[in-house]
């Protein structure tokens, strides 16, 4: 009966007539097969606590009119038109709906259905519609009208809260709201099968794959099931093929993948995926076990994604549980979502427990042109990491230094910034052995200003008033620590938290400008920067600047340490700067070249 509900419902959406929730009525009794489970959801006491407090935060931005949270944004977003206003937001009210219902609270079971109800009917539902399937970040901004590109991650983002709905609180759901989830479910699920986003794009890739897998054996489509099993297998040769996931050695996206994996394992019995997401699972927990410093309790870089250059309080939370409360730095903040339950090998406790220094740990991020390593340099003091090449976009961290304990940690990081935002068109080179590196920074075409896709470049224009590259400390480091060079070329020092910084520009040329040093620091953060622009705006065509590059050396010891700091040698050959430093060798373009791939 189900499949052939289901066959009907598809066979009208190829058809482009509007399907209607009476459609899947009566559909809704049937148990999954066996290839997964239900997981009812049942929290401890604890459990409850941890989710309760979370949710107080959220209680005041239920507008109970709109049934719907409210947001009010103060600036520039991506995938958005809205920059400032209240708005009411999809994927948030979502995921509010789903805590309402773990928490068990009756006073809060109608309101959750009152949510999933009212963001069930945002979702396009256009067969006709490229995007029919997804939602919009909110409700005042519908796709059908909207400015900015479309979020297509909107599917698989909120496919999985409607799973957790279904799986975790299926006895609870109204029998007149049920049918439209799993309406909603299969919509979004095709959207996500349409779009076939491949294995490079890691949380998304897993959010898609588990999305489809579910719902095709929830609502028993075959033909999304080999998609999914084939999906799941590709996912996972990729990703043994490249040694790790994509976004590599990333706060933000292991965190999100292992989140996604654990669902998996929850959820998915098949005996030929659960070893496959096992496989996976410990994957992730390998790369931050290698990269976690536990004297300052930092994740070690180098970063493809990170949304902050310190570790949130909740990764304490998440290392405490995993561990069975053997990692325990003083921080209890955990996840708002109890129903994860992660654990970590028992063969990587080690790295965190009883580590080996110093150590370097070194990784082969990108095996295609231009090839992407990862060198990280582990000591008792201080951690130093790089990657050989990496944009300079705001969620790149290609050269990261930590010291300090988990209670005040310190960072040191490079950025470029173009009217004070990091600007994704500045490419990142290095090489680094233990304590020292060598590195540069150039321009490309065809790349991005605020991010690496969405506002990218096309003509090679650009306006400002600013360009800077910036070496900025954390909020820890005292601003008045630190120095700048009387000259443009002069090795400088810094000395903080018993820890000596050299360096030294040893190359930079923007066209015509001439560069300086400034220093400055806010609530938050302290830096140094060598200032390449600064004045009225001004247009730059990279189409006709013949040169542009900076190059700097770099060192990080104990105080106490000799320190012999040689100046860098270097020649131009063929629009190249070839520099040497301390046994390290580097080759930087001088000349602004297009944005290759996999940067």
């Amino acid at each position: 009966m189900r499949y052939l509900i289901v066959f009907l419902l598809l066979t009208v959406m190829a058809r482009g007539v509007p399907a209607h929730g009476r459609i899947l009525e009566g559909s809704t009794n049937v148990a999954p097969d066996k290839n997964i489970q239900y997981s009812p959801v049942h929290l401890n006491q604890q459990e409850k606590q941890l989710l309760e407090r979370s949710l107080n935060d959220i209680h005041p931005r239920y507008d109970p009119a709109e049934k719907m949270l409210s947001k009010k944004l103060t600036g520039y977003n991506y995938h958005t038109d809205a920059e400032s206003g209240n708005f009411h937001e999809v994927r948030g009210s979502l995921l509010y709906a789903v805590g309402l219902l773990d928490i068990g609270d009756p006073q809060y079971t109608q309101r959750a259905f009152d949510i999933i109800e009212k963001t069930i009917s945002l979702q396009d539902t256009s067969f006709k519609s490229k995007s029919c399937g997804v939602w919009p970040y909110y409700m005042e901004e519908p796709l059908a009208t909207k400015k900015a590109p479309i979020d297509f991650n909107w599917a698989d983002f909120n496919g999985v809260s409607l799973l957790d709905v279904l799986l975790g609180h299926e006895s609870e759901i109204p029998k007149t709201l049920k049918p439209k989830i799993e309406h909603s479910l299969l919509l979004a699920a095709r959207s996500i099968q349409k779009r076939n986003m491949g294995p490079g794009y890691t949380n998304i890739a897993l959010m898609g794959t588990y999305v489809t897998y579910m719902t095709a054996h929830l609502l028993d489509i075959p033909v999304m099931k080999e998609y999914a099993t084939k999906r799941l297998q590709n996912f996972y040769n990729y990703t043994i093929e490249k040694g790790g996931f994509s976004e590599y050695n990333s706060p933000t996206y292991t965190i999100i993948a292992l989140n996604e994996l654990e669902r998996m394992k929850r959820h998915i019995v098949n005996p030929e995926a659960v070893q496959i997401i096992n496989k996976m699972y410990y994957t992730g927990w390998l790369t931050i076990a290698r990269h976690y410093h536990q004297p300052s309790g930092q994740w070690a870089g180098p970063h493809s994604r990170s949304y902050n250059s310190l570790v949130k309080p909740s990764f304490y939370g998440l290392l405490k549980l995993a561990s069975d409360g053997k990692i325990d730095v003083g921080f209890d903040e955990q996840s708002s979502d109890p129903k994860i339950k992660h654990k970590i090998p028992s063969d990587l406790l080690p790295y965190f427990l009883n580590p080996v220094y110093p150590r370097t740990e070194t990784d082969l991020f990108e095996n295609s042109v231009p090839i992407i390593t990862g060198t990280t340099f582990l000591t008792k003091a201080y951690s130093l990491a790089t990657a050989n090449r990496s944009g300079l976009w705001n969620q790149r961290r290609p050269f990261l230094a930590y010291w300090g304990n988990v209670q005040k940690p310190c960072y040191l990081q490079v950025r470029f910034l173009h009217d004070d935002y990091d600007f994704s068109s500045a490419t990142f080179y290095s090489t680094q052995k233990e304590n020292q590196l060598l590195a540069g920074i150039n321009f490309n075409l065809l790349g991005g200003d605020k991010h690496i896709s969405i506002d990218r470049i096309m003509d090679g224009k650009f306006k400002a008033r600013d360009l800077r590259l910036r070496f900025e400390f954390g909020k820890n480091t005292p601003p008045e620590n630190l120095v700048t060079p009387t000259s443009d070329f002069e090795p400088f020092y810094i000395l903080t938290g018993n820890l000596r910084f050299d360096f030294q520009l040893y190359y930079a040329v923007f066209d015509q400008l001439k560069g300086y040093w400034e220093k400055g620091s806010d609530e938050n953060t302290s830096w140094i920067d060598f200032v390449i622009y600064k004045g009225n705006e001004r247009e730059f065509d990279m189409n006709r600047i013949k040169e542009v590059a900076l190059g700097f050396t770099f060192g990080i010891n104990a105080e106490s340490d000799k320190q012999i700091v040689k100046p860098p040698v270097f020649t131009i050959e063929n629009r190249l700067i070839k520099a040497g430093w301390n046994g390290l060798q580097i080759e930087i373009p001088v000349q602004i070249l297009p944005l290759p791939k996999n940067l």
